[in-house]
């Protein structure tokens, strides 16, 4: 997994559960349609990100005989940022008021996460 990638990854769930909050506040048909569109997507993000986290910790344990970074310290942020997506999904299907401030706050943790320059397991 690169950094990029899970950064990027982040920034577009940010944007989409923003977006969804916004159309989930209108009261017409055509925001409802939108609203529905950006809630798929978003959840589709969410699994990207999940699987890209899930794959971080699989590895070879062999190659890990000398690192350098705090191996602790990366499975606990992996975990963290898991239980921030599960927690994003479930705003995303019922309490869409409470998305716009999650998906910032996990954007911070993936910025966070990655400016620690920890190295992510490909």
């Amino acid at each position: 997994m690169k950094d990029e990638r899970l950064l990027q990854l982040a920034q577009q769930l940010e944007w989409l559960g923003c977006e969804a909050a916004f159309y989930a506040q209108k009261r017409d048909e055509m925001s409802a349609e939108a609203f529905l569109e950006k809630q798929r997507e978003l959840l589709a993000t969410a699994d990207k990100i999940e699987r890209e986290l899930k794959t971080t910790v699989r590895f070879n344990l062999t190659s890990l005989v000398g690192v350098e970074y705090p191996l602790e310290w990366t499975l606990d942020s992996i975990a963290d940022m898991l239980a921030g997506v599960a927690d994003i999904r479930q705003c995303a299907l019922g309490a869409i008021d409470e998305l716009p401030p999650k998906v910032r706050q996990f954007t911070h943790l993936v910025e966070a996460y990655v400016t620690a320059g920890v190295p992510i397991a490909a």
